[in-house]
């Protein structure tokens, strides 16, 4: 019997004699909408028809927009997906939930989330993600009776950076549609996160044009299929975690810079039952004296200007934040709101509304390249930006954002700084025992590349070009001339980790393993708790053959983010490699307690039990490991093997047989499942087998000899 369930029998015996405890407290029945709220990756206000752009093909935002509300200045709280999503699903700013940067980092347990409310006032919850960036790793599971991301260990384990890993945009719309039409009681709230938008932009068969309009065409028609499975009393909102670059200022993405091309987002919220009307302020003309696109690059891109022409059934001009999202709805749920958010209601209801200045930031550059973090606070139409020096931009006169006129003192400036917070706030939340355990491994705080102040540190619209060589030496199919030139661009910007980072990956692609793990380790020496660095590390001592190194850069990762199932894969490697079982065991029933269907540590797991000859836990494992998508290709093998060594006969022939078909080349199915029929006194079904074995030259093996000898030369 299992543990658990001797220890749940232990404990029903023991109260045997207790006073019978009072029936459990009925869930709360919640009265409130069923609520869509769907986030479309890297999607700009600009590249939306309803908010002006006659190329795009949006039909249904546009359509969504004529019943409800749009919001002409919707501000995203970092150019970042974590941090903004983040934000979200918590009401609060980056510095308020901790999540500054992308990934590698775990939202505290004290930090409020918008699902964690609504459950616990009898909403059902489900989240559907469609980027890794986004995993439940993080944190952002907490109160979701359902988080669907999908990603497969061995795509984490091969991927160089969270963006790398997507699921189609289609499979999480269908997971969501099947979750939305199950029955429950009391009304549901459906997240759904759509990475399309996102770089690189991929050819859809009938789209013809700008590839980025393509990807916004594609998301918009997966929100179609969204729309139409949930009923019109739904309270709709849409929106964005950021915008994109598309080379204005020089910035080809996002992250690095505060500008409006990256931070204002779309935002359509239809309230339930819909509105009528139709609103269409006046139109401010399109500017694209900012764009700096490099000769040559991205031409396929239409970058003309975009007129600011909103049109929906209400059009609010106030400026709002991705924090009022998780405010108004809990207002349509009938609950409180908290945070640094307001509700937005009484402006979708025609209400007077205000709104205090609302704030965006990036520590991007300064944990990636060494350089300033930015943030913005902007209230109407002007702008204050933070960062080595402040700056004013007057949106009225300046909406490309290049005449920015320094200050020294503004009176939005206060705001700023205490959204901001220290400039040396650390990028990641630990607790007391994280830190404990960090400091056993040998870690040495801060984390970041350099302990300089705001206002001694570079700008980033100084040093945006460097990115468009990094990009350049980054697509090249010439590793050695990667290497090379991103050796001179680490020379120039020694603090420039994400160059180091692709300096390691080319020295590995490059066939220069040893060079690729000292650059890895020299990304640590600056930022000790940098997962993916540490995942890499891993890897590359794992090809070198550095098993104790690899084991305890294993575990210092496990020990940034005990809840990142990364850490518990990479180290179990090392065991497997060792054919150390209890060790294998030990660390996969560490990493099953935070990914109880990791399908890669099931499948190990399993093995480690046949080696330690528990059978049914082994065969439980493997079954599991099955089920969950395992891409093993002996798994059928082992199966066969815990069902032999169980004497369940049948089951066993059955999975030989099973891996026999998908591997003929492989005699290990064969062979197995000839000895097992004969000591079964199975010889009907052993012959065929031995006959085919003995044809194939293995006549040799004694077990074979044996068998042959009893079953077919009587």
């Amino acid at each position: 019997m299992p543990r658990t369930a001797c220890m749940v029998l232990a404990l029903a015996l023991g109260c045997s004699s207790s006073p019978t405890p009072p029936p459990p407290a009925l869930a709360p029945v919640a009265t409130g909408p069923d609520v869509l709220l769907v986030t479309i990756d890297t999607l700009r206000a600009d590249r939306v028809g309803a908010y002006g752009d006659s190329l795009a093909s949006t039909p249904q935002l546009d359509s969504l927009a004529a019943r409800g509300v749009l919001f002409r200045e919707a501000i995203a709280a970092a150019p970042l997906t974590l941090p903004s999503h983040a934000s979200m699903l918590t009401g609060l700013y980056p510095l308020g939930h901790g999540m500054r940067d992308n990934g590698g980092l775990r939202l505290a347990a004290e930090v409020p989330t918008l699902a964690s409310e609504l459950s616990a006032a009898g909403y059902r919850t489900g989240a559907f993600v469609s980027a890794y960036v986004l995993d439940a790793a993080w944190g952002l599971d907490r109160g979701f009776d359902r988080y669907h991301a999908p990603f497969h260990p061995q795509e984490v384990a091969d991927a160089h950076a969270f963006g790398e890993l997507e699921v189609a945009g289609a499979d999480t719309v269908n997971a969501a549609l099947a979750w939305l039409r199950q029955s429950g009681d009391g009304p549901s709230f459906c997240w759904v996160h759509l990475y399309d938008p996102h770089t690189p932009w991929a050819e859809h068969p009938g789209w013809q044009g700008d590839p980025y309009r393509g990807e916004v065409a594609f998301a918009d028609g997966l929100l179609g299929r969204l729309l139409a499975g949930v009923e019109d009393q739904a309270l709709v909102i849409v929106t964005a975690d950021h915008g994109e670059g598309l080379w204005e200022h020089g910035e080809r993405e996002h992250g690095l810079l505060v500008t409006r091309a990256t931070t204002r987002v779309p935002l359509v919220i239809r309230p339930p039952g819909g509105l009528e009307g139709h609103a269409a302020p006046p139109e401010r003309p399109g500017d694209d004296r900012a764009t700096r696109r490099p000769p040559g690059v991205d031409a396929e891109l239409d970058l003309k200007p975009v007129p600011d022409a909103p049109r929906a059934a209400r059009v609010v001009e106030i400026p709002v934040s991705g924090v009022d999202v998780p405010a108004t709805i809990a207002d349509y749920a009938g609950l409180s709101p908290w945070g640094d958010g307001v509700s937005l209601r009484p402006a979708i209801e025609g209400l007077p509304f205000e709104r205090a200045p609302v704030y965006s930031e990036t520590f991007f550059p300064r944990f990636h390249y060494g350089w300033s973090e930015l943030a913005v606070v902007q209230q109407g139409r002007t702008r204050l930006r933070v960062g080595p020096e402040l700056a004013l931009i007057d949106l009225e006169a300046d909406p490309s954002e290049l005449e920015l006129v320094a200050v020294t003192e503004h009176p939005l400036l206060a705001a700023a700084l205490a959204w901001l917070g220290d400039a040396s706030t650390s990028p990641a939340v630990l607790t007391a025992a994280d830190a404990e355990r960090l400091a056993a491994l040998g870690y040495v705080e801060p984390i970041e590349p350099t302990a300089k102040a705001r206002g001694a540190l570079v700008d980033p619209r100084a040093k945006v070009e460097i990115l468009a060589r990094l990009h350049a030496l980054e697509a090249t199919s010439d590793p050695e001339a990667a290497v090379a030139g991103l050796q001179a661009i680490v020379r120039d910007e020694p603090e420039l980790v994400d160059g180091r980072m692709a300096l390691a990956l080319a020295l590995a692609s490059a066939g220069r393993v040893a060079e690729a793990l000292d650059a890895t380790l020299a990304i640590l020496e600056r930022q000790p708790r940098h997962t993916m660095a540490l995942s890499n590390a891993a890897a590359l001592c794992r090809k070198l053959g550095r098993r104790e190194l690899g084991i305890e850069l294993a575990q210092r990762l496990q020990a940034v983010n005990p809840q990142d199932p990364r850490g518990y894969r990479v180290e179990i490697t090392f065991w497997v490699d060792a054919e150390q079982p209890d060790e294998v065991v030990r660390v996969a029933e560490a990493g099953l307690a935070v990914e109880p269907e990791d399908p890669q540590l099931l499948y190990l797991y399993g093995l480690a039990l046949i080696f330690l000859e528990r059978y049914p836990q082994a065969l439980e494992a493997l079954d599991r490991a099955a089920r969950a998508g395992s891409r093993a290709g002996d798994i059928q093998l082992y199966q066969g093997t815990a069902h032999d060594r169980l004497g369940q006969v049948d089951e066993a022939y059955a999975a030989y047989l099973a891996y026999s078909r998908t591997h003929p080349d492989d005699l290990r199915g064969v062979a197995s499942s000839a000895w097992m029929l004969y000591k079964a006194d199975d010889c009907a079904r052993a012959g065929p087998l031995l006959v085919n074995m003995v044809e194939r030259g293995h006549r040799s093996d004694p077990r074979i000899r044996e068998a042959y000898q009893a079953c077919v030369e009587p």
